[in-house]
């Protein structure tokens, strides 16, 4: 009996080593296989899942061989020996190419350049992952390819998700993506340079000419100044500006300093201190100096200034009690029978994923359309379990609750989750999520367009700023590959500290391309998206693969891998 790797001539299996296989076509066949069990378990076949007899579930160090299958196949030189190791259905996103790769002719044509680099890989760093029913495996981690064309030598991420196609275990998913980190950071600045940037600018306050500090400012410069609520956007307004501070006799010192260095860009924030000549006044403010390399200098094209606040600004208090109470509100609403006062509950830009519905609803208008038909059941709820959470400004309750429909006494078990944000001086539902009791022992159905609600509820956790609320979206032995990071994160403090860098972007995120695939108590979404970061403006397009696996009664993601688009600084593959 197949194993379920490619039955090719060799009759040998190359020795599996921690990082890889040695050199060498390795093939398992039936002779190195003795079956353990024989079950009945979901693969791909022809695109479509069947249930077929398979052998003992794979091992991590035959999960780990299936790369070098690949990599033997890279060496033949045959852009068609590659294709063939991924499945009818399966979505690449390579390295050098922002278009995905979803069919077999499109695979072919990218490695129909690529091959003529003759790249040869071995990998450096790996995590495996099998799924519970042996029909499912990825491994993802760090490779490098040395170019037998010039030389040359390629580190990069990498993810494989491998199924059984008919009877052969092949590449569903293959992203793979350069090291972020070794992307060219333009041009090189310390953090003591970043400091001196200001003193440069404080040097020209001491000329008193209002020009000279103009002309420290970038061609596209914003200035927020501390004494004047008007935004100053160009060289005559900002020089407008310093007309009058000058007459002040201002000079700096810097009390505070944080700086953050990026490609062709620093900032430095913190906290400093003006002494004014002219009465010996002290003033001490907060500032943000964000500088861009213009023109081959360092020029301020952002300055926010501002006096330093009397006191914290709190957040809007309220007790776990008080936000168990909110479902009372909202169960009143219920029971007036009128869908715009259930509406009324959530706010301006809530999501509702309701029980009974496929159709997210995102505004008011579709929240009432759902309620309209909700509401001739006559409902009304009871919390039988639940937890609550308290953030700034916003909280969660979720659990499970029971709804009594008035209009035929039937009663029907659910899990909800709301999260509430203050909003117009009144708490209102953001988020509400509510799905069926899950069956047991039977795998969690779940639609294409299901899977790519799970990307909102990350997004939705995104958008509360709480690395917490983020990283309890992602399964308990969760993987992921960030998009400005080097470094693998494979647990919950490893994923909440990159977010806590992450969010202070306060980014929210938007699907633009998608490939969905569903397999049992597993799903995958794939394909292009765009970040708006809510602190600069900024839009930032990237590559993502999500992993989900259904985890304690709840869609989690097992593996999240985002990359820059290769395009933007390597250019096209040729």
């Amino acid at each position: 009996m197949k194993f379920g790797f490619d039955s090719i001539k060799s009759t040998h299996i190359s020795k599996v080593t921690n990082f890889g296989v040695s050199k060498g076509i390795a093939s398992i066949v039936s002779s190195d296989v003795r079956v353990k069990s024989i079950s009945r378990t979901p693969i791909l076949k022809s695109g479509f899942w069947s249930t077929t007899t398979e052998v003992a579930k794979v091992t991590e160090d035959e999960v780990r061989a299936l790369f070098s299958l690949w990599n033997d196949a890279l060496a033949t030189g045959d852009s068609r020996i590659v294709a063939n190791r991924y499945t009818q259905s399966t979505v690449l996103l390579p390295t050098v190419s922002d278009i995905p790769r979803t069919d077999f002719n499109s695979v072919k044509d990218y490695f129909d350049s690529f091959l003529k680099k003759k790249p040869q890989g071995k990998i450096l760093d790996g995590y495996i992952k099998i799924g519970d029913d042996g029909g499912w495996a990825t491994d993802q981690g760090i490779y490098e390819f040395t170019m037998g064309v010039d030389g040359s030598t390629v580190k990069g991420r990498y993810s494989y998700m491998y199924v059984k196609e008919e009877g052969v275990w092949k590449i569903q998913h293959h992203h793979s993506s350069v090291m972020p980190e070794a992307i060219s950071m333009g041009k090189s600045i310390t953090e003591d340079e970043v400091r001196s940037l200001f003193y440069r600018w404080n040097d020209a306050l001491a000329t008193l000419d209002s020009k000279n500090v103009a002309s420290r400012y970038a061609k596209d410069g914003v200035l927020l100044p501390t004494v004047s609520d008007i935004p100053r956007t160009d060289f005559t307004g900002i020089d407008d500006y310093f007309t009058n501070f000058l007459t002040k006799k201002p000079q700096g010192e810097i009390l505070e300093s944080n700086v953050k260095i990026g490609h062709n860009y620093c900032q430095d924030c913190g906290i400093y201190e003006f002494t004014f000549g002219t009465t010996g006044q002290k003033v001490k403010g907060r500032y943000s100096f964000i500088y861009t390399y213009e023109d081959n200098d360092w020029k301020i094209a952002h300055h926010h200034s501002s006096v330093m606040p009397e006191g914290i600004v709190l957040a809007e208090p309220i007790t776990d009690g008080e936000v168990r109470s909110l479902f009372g509100l909202w169960n009143d609403a219920l029971a007036t029978l009128e869908p715009k006062k259930v509406a009324a509950r959530y706010s301006k830009k809530a999501v509702l994923l309701p029980t009974v519905s496929d159709v997210p609803r995102t505004d008011y208008p579709g929240i009432v359309d759902y309620f309209t038909n909700f509401l001739q059941l006559k409902p009304q709820g009871e919390i039988l379990s639940g937890d609550t959470l308290v953030g700034t400004n916003w909280a969660q309750d979720a659990g499970i609750y029971e709804f009594t429909m008035g209009a035929t006494g039937a009663k029907v078990m659910g899990r909800y989750t709301f999260i509430y944000v203050f909003e117009d001086g009144e708490w209102k539902i953001s988020q509400h999520h509510s799905s069926v009791m899950p069956e047991a022992n039977k795998p969690q159905p779940i639609t294409e367009h299901e899977v790519q609600d799970l990307f909102q509820l990350w997004n939705s956790a995104l958008a509360t700023l709480d690395a917490d609320a983020v990283a309890r979206r992602y399964a308990k032995d969760s993987t992921l590959l960030p998009t400005v990071s080097d470094v693998p994160r494979t647990n919950y403090n490893l994923i909440k500290d990159y977010f806590v860098g992450f969010l202070k972007k306060k980014p929210q995120g938007e699907i633009k391309e998608s490939y969905v695939t569903i397999g049992n108590n597993w799903c995958q979404d794939t394909g292009l998206y765009e970040f708006t970061m809510g602190a600069t403006g900024d839009k930032v397009m990237g590559r993502y693969s999500f992993i989900y696996v259904y985890e304690d009664g709840e869609w989690k993601i097992s593996h999240h891998h985002s990359s820059v688009m290769p395009e933007a600084f390597l250019g096209p593959a040729k």
